[in-house]
């Protein structure tokens, strides 16, 4: 005897709408943030199913999700739009991931306006990548045939990009950390001004593009942006990473964050591991001001607010976050978001913001709309169910 199918089926597209309609509600009718940009009290936990494409508006903040060693995870580059509910992968720096990286997304800097990202071409690509995160459009800006390049820091212009070049591949896996020839690259022209400072491994332009603040062999340095008036920095600078966003928005002070080894005592037993501490020079005083920052282990400095307030990742032995303001004088610390990492245990990593966006940021309680490939999946899974369920019981009753 035919079984009945058509209760199945029924049942099967009540389960895949009541599931996926969802899904496609928050994707396309996110409300506005109440002011423009926003930032989430909460970013979004790890989700293997981020929707590729363009936000449709600027970024606030682009990041590495996953680091590729927890559970289950495969690391992705994010980007966050100014609604702070927008979350979308950026496939081009997933794809110019280089062998080294242990699938780590390629290296990449947001511009200070959030509208397109600069993406490294560390493996021999000859150029970098310039992604916009309005409209998903590329453009290539070519550097040499053969030579790598990694983007360290933009200026506010969006046009003059700090980067590193090398005639081999570059990782920060390698052992040492990759270093190279410090460049000046003009993105509109494509014109590259090379230093002569040597073994630069990490390096932040003021937001005026005036001075560069560099890592070098020989310390912390800091120069015009033209490579001359080169001077020391203070020795307490020396080996500690410049991030992109260092500078202070006035260009009055560099920040960075060193980790000193510690030993602490856990129900596990005695561990070594490290305290953080800010630190906060006045680039014409020549003075440097040390904020240990109270129980973070770890932490990622990740711009300036105002000239008083940086902004802090802090993370937790979990790999959570939580996103702090601290004062650049006292090293108050105040938290305003915070990411949990799930059951994968994915972390946040190697996140940049918009950094002239920052002083209009709202912090909001958003939403999340990853995309609706998660509710479709979920769809077709509850759907499918459903069905086969509805079908079994059919089937015994018609036997």
């Amino acid at each position: 005897m035919r079984k009945p199918l058509l209760p199945a089926l029924i049942a099967g597209a009540v389960g895949f709408v009541a599931v996926s309609a969802p899904a496609a509600i928050v994707s396309w009718t996110v409300p506005p943030p109440s002011s423009s940009p926003a930032f989430p009290t909460e970013v979004a936990t790890y989700s293997w199913f981020v929707a590729h494409g363009d936000l449709g508006t600027p970024a606030t903040m682009i990041y590495q999700n996953g680091i590729g060693v927890e559970f289950m995870d495969s690391p992705q580059a994010v980007a966050l739009g100014v609604d702070g509910s927008t979350y979308r992968r950026i496939g081009a720096a997933e794809q110019r991931s280089t062998p080294t990286d242990q699938g780590d997304p390629a290296a990449m800097v947001l511009s200070a306006d959030g509208t397109f990202a600069v993406i490294a071409g560390a493996n021999g690509h000859g150029d970098v990548l310039v992604r916009s995160l309005v409209d998903g459009t590329d453009r290539e800006v070519p550097i040499g045939a053969g030579r790598s390049v990694v983007p360290l820091s933009i200026a506010s212009d969006g046009d003059h990009v700090l980067v590193l070049l090398a005639d081999s591949e570059m990782s920060s896996y390698t052992d040492p950390p990759f270093s190279g020839t410090l460049a000046m690259l003009e993105l509109s022209t494509g014109d590259l001004l090379e230093y002569s400072v040597q073994g630069v491994t990490s390096a932040a332009l003021s937001p005026d593009g005036s001075r560069i603040a560099a890592q070098t062999s020989q310390g912390a340095v800091m120069m015009d942006a033209s490579g001359r008036s080169i001077r020391e920095l203070p020795a307490e600078l020396r080996g500690q990473a410049f991030g992109d966003d260092a500078w202070s928005p006035g260009g009055t002070r560099l920040m960075t964050l060193a980790h000193d080894p510690v030993w602490v005592e856990k129900p596990t037993g005695r561990t070594l591991t490290s305290a953080a501490t800010l630190l906060v020079s006045d680039v014409s005083a020549g003075t440097t001001t040390k904020l240990a920052l109270t129980g973070v282990e770890y932490a990622a400095a990740l711009g300036w607010r105002d000239d008083d307030t940086i902004v802090l990742q802090a993370y937790a032995d979990d790999n959570s976050s939580e996103f702090r303001w601290v004062d650049a004088g006292t090293g108050a610390t105040q938290s305003f978001s915070t990411y949990e990492s799930g059951f994968t245990a994915a972390s946040i990593g190697s996140a940049d913001l918009a950094r002239d966006l920052i002083s209009e940021w709202a912090i909001e309680d958003r939403a999340v709309n990853q995309g609706w490939t998660l509710g479709i999946i979920g769809g077709i899974a509850v759907g499918g169910a459903a069905g086969l369920i509805v079908w079994a019981v059919t089937r015994r009753r018609s036997s």
